[in-house]
C-alpha cells in the first residue's frame, strides 16, 4: 500500500527553516486563495490579476531569489491557478 505522503517529497519543497520560503509560501498561498474567492463570486478580471500576480512571483524566485526550488513550486502554483480557471469557466459554461 503506497503511503499518500510518499508522493509529496518527489518534487521541491518549501524549506521552513529559510526565512524566504515562508515568506513566498505565505504570498502564494494569500494569492492562491484569493484567486479561489475570485473565481466562486465570478470575478473573472479579479481572478486574472491574481494569476498575473503567480506568474510575478515565479519571476522574483527565478530571477530576484535565483532560487530554483521556490521558482518551480511558483510555477506549479501557477498551472494549478490556471487549471482551476478552466474549471471554472467550464462550468459556468454548462
Amino acid at each position: 500500500m503506497m503511503n499518500t505522503q510518499t508522493t509529496a517529497a518527489n518534487g521541491p519543497q518549501f524549506d521552513l527553516s529559510n526565512p524566504q520560503h515562508l515568506a513566498m509560501r505565505k504570498l502564494m498561498a494569500d494569492v492562491y486563495s484569493r484567486h479561489a474567492n475570485a473565481l466562486e463570486r465570478g470575478l473573472e478580471q479579479a481572478a486574472a490579476k491574481y494569476r498575473g500576480m503567480g506568474e510575478g512571483l515565479e519571476r522574483v524566485a527565478i530571477y530576484v531569489l535565483a532560487d530554483p526550488q521556490i521558482g518551480w513550486l511558483c510555477g506549479s502554483l501557477n498551472i494549478a491557478m490556471n487549471d482551476v480557471a478552466e474549471l471554472y469557466r467550464a462550468r459556468a459554461a454548462a
